[in-house]
């Protein structure tokens, strides 16, 4: 017996072997499994969570008061630098929480969304003037003429000079939108 051990000859062994002999029951029928979103109490339901459940206070996504503190904040940033975290500061929510219900509430991801937006802050100044397009690129937060370029190209389908050409010349009877190089978006490369 070493002397780091405690126990006395005759204590009990915590881990005895199980003998070979011994048969264990056959397993149990599959059951749904039943998380602590799913309480069920006498008289309800199964589908029916509890009072007082986590989802039955707060509701999926943003509060409307957190939308407009976010876009704001969105908008104000587009030529600079958009955190996440500083928008969960405004949110007041911790970074991935806030990501989550970001998404489910704008049904894209934080990042994407800002893309969207720079992108139509872009188009607008594609419209408004004959700015070139690597100043625009500067204007609405973009690294370079290239970051844009790539950008613009994965939502709109095409590049930001095709578009610019193609909404000008149909501009009086054009909507602009996102939409001018539809069916474009599948095949366009970089």
């Amino acid at each position: 017996m070493h002397q780091s051990d405690t126990r006395s000859p005759t204590a009990p062994n915590r881990f005895l072997p199980i003998p070979c002999d011994v048969s264990f029951a056959a397993p149990r029928a599959a059951q749904p499994i039943v998380g602590p979103s799913a309480i069920v109490h006498p008289g309800r339901q199964p589908s029916e969570r509890s009072p007082g459940h986590l989802h039955d206070r707060r509701p999926e996504g943003l509060l409307p008061w957190q939308v407009s503190r976010v876009r704001a904040y969105i908008d104000a940033g587009l030529q600079g630098r958009v955190s996440l975290s500083v928008a969960a500061g405004h949110a007041r929510l911790s970074s991935g929480y806030f990501s989550r219900c970001f998404r489910r509430f704008f049904g894209v991801t934080f990042s994407r969304y800002v893309a969207r937006r720079r992108v139509e802050r872009a188009q607008g100044l594609m419209l408004e003037d004959g700015r070139k397009l690597c100043q625009i690129a500067l204007a609405c937060g973009f690294a370079d003429q290239a970051h844009f370029t790539r950008t613009f190209g994965s939502l709109t389908g095409c590049s930001p000079a095709r578009w610019r050409r193609r909404t000008l010349s149909d501009r009086p009877a054009a909507r602009i939108s996102m939409d001018v190089c539809a069916g474009e978006a599948a095949s366009w490369k970089p």
